[in-house]
């Protein structure tokens, strides 16, 4: 009894963890390198501009700050330059990111991890002018716990995922390996911070659309493997609920979220977290990509995959034109592709 009551949670985390999981190649034909951005993990497309922004982290060197980058789309050789900033804010290393126009003006709004040990993270958010970037303001409270992602409305509210509750990196390897729900969403409303209701195992990318009936909340769940839908619902005392609509179970290790032109959504995926994590420690070993494609009603398909041979630990998929770039957490490119 003693022998399977110990089996239990390596069970749970081999299935978690999809330790064993592999993809076949797809659509990665004519794909070519955009080099020299160490840890490339998110990216925010300016649409009129065909202006690229890069959060950028060498991870896997402790103490190692971060930087911005930018890259033209439109160009016809497409290279990442580092954005002209006069200073960083304190310790900044960056993670999600989202660009979003609020009185006019454009803002790159930016997570940063300034001491991860001790909870402690930050918005960032910097002015955008001619592709320059200029510090405008720091954005800190308690509720940012573990910020992943977010995203940013002209009217100043901002929706943050968390992947996890505060605590040691013992508490949330526990919370996944046996998938408790604790991760939660932060909500500025403009002027005041809380955590919304809602919990996943490891929330990840965040999106806001707009349709006829009102605001559509998307959150990711890395663990869960799905994308949440939810309607954004106002409340009598000035609040929000988010109302489930449906759960899109993508069958992945989903992360990011990117709208598109059309209106469809772009997630960044990870078939195994297992090889994910194995990538994390060596950059030779190689770990999963997958970009899926879904819309409002929950239908999606794979648009491209990799085993790892052309890019790892894919993180952010964006279209632009006839264009797929796909970002990734460790290594120091992001992907040019076919838009297929």
């Amino acid at each position: 009894m003693k022998k399977i009551s110990l089996l239990i949670p390596l069970l749970l985390i081999i299935e978690t963890l999809n330790c064993f999981a592999h993809v076949e190649k797809k659509n990665t034909e004519g794909c070519v390198r955009i080099g020299g951005i160490p840890g490339p993990e998110d990216m925010a497309l300016d649409r009129e501009t065909g202006i690229l922004y890069v959060s950028s982290h060498e991870r896997r060197i402790e103490g190692r700050l971060g930087e911005i980058y930018i890259i033209n789309l439109n160009s016809p050789n497409p290279i990442a330059e580092k954005v002209s900033l006069d200073s960083y804010p304190v310790s900044f290393a960056p993670h999600g990111l989202h660009l979003a126009r609020y009185k006019g003006e454009l803002k790159l709004f930016v997570i940063s991890h300034k001491d991860p040990g001790q909870d402690k993270h930050s918005i960032e958010v910097f002015r955008v002018d001619k592709n320059q970037l200029s510090h405008e303001t720091t954005l800190e409270d308690p509720s940012l716990e573990s910020p992943n992602d977010l995203f940013a409305l002209p009217d100043g509210r901002i929706f943050v995922s968390n992947d996890h509750p505060k605590g040691s990196y013992l508490k949330k390897l526990f919370l996944d390996a046996f998938r408790i729900r604790s991760s939660k969403i932060s909500y500025f409303d403009g002027n005041s911070w809380s955590l919304l209701e809602p919990e996943t195992v490891l929330g990840n990318g965040i999106l806001v659309t707009q349709n006829h009936s009102g605001e559509l909340l998307y959150w990711a769940s890395t663990i869960e493997e799905k994308v949440f839908q939810f309607k954004i619902q106002p409340t009598q005392n000035g609040r929000i609920d988010l109302k489930l609509l449906r759960s899109i179970e993508i069958g992945s290790g989903v992360d990011n979220l990117e709208p598109e032109e059309s209106g469809t959504i772009l997630v960044a995926a990870h078939k195994s977290l297992f090889r994910f994590l194995k990538h994390a420690d060596d950059e030779k070993l190689t770990s999963a990509s997958q970009i899926f494609r879904f819309d409002e009603e929950g239908n999606f398909s794979e648009i491209f995959s990799s085993d790892g041979e052309e890019i790892s630990a894919s993180s952010t998929g964006i279209s632009y034109k006839d264009r797929l770039i796909i970002g990734q957490v460790f290594n120091p490119f992001l992907l040019n592709c076919p838009l297929k």
